[in-house]
């Protein structure tokens, strides 16, 4: 799970010209596996997203590639299914 702050300064017009972009890249990467549902809430300036990759490494790399990224200071979450959860 990675969890995304707008950087301090980061404006509305900022990120309204890159969504066209990232509309697209985030198509290419969910096709791809790489990611799942994306989450914004505007008022927190807060993404969720979730990503899925072999590490953090891994990850940081498919994320980095979203237009908006540059705009993000992110943290990463491994999760791991609850207790009693076979996969």
């Amino acid at each position: 799970m990675i969890v995304a702050k707008f950087k301090s300064g980061v404006t509305q017009d900022e990120i309204k010209a890159l969504v066209p972009d990232e509309v697209k890249q985030a198509k290419i990467l969910e096709d791809q596996g790489l990611i799942g549902k994306i989450t914004v809430a505007m008022p927190k300036r807060t993404v969720f997203l979730e990503a899925f990759g072999e590490n953090e490494t891994s990850v940081s790399q498919t994320i980095d590639s979203l237009p908006l990224s540059k705009l993000w200071d992110f943290e990463l979450f491994e999760t791991t299914p609850p207790s009693g959860v076979t996969i």
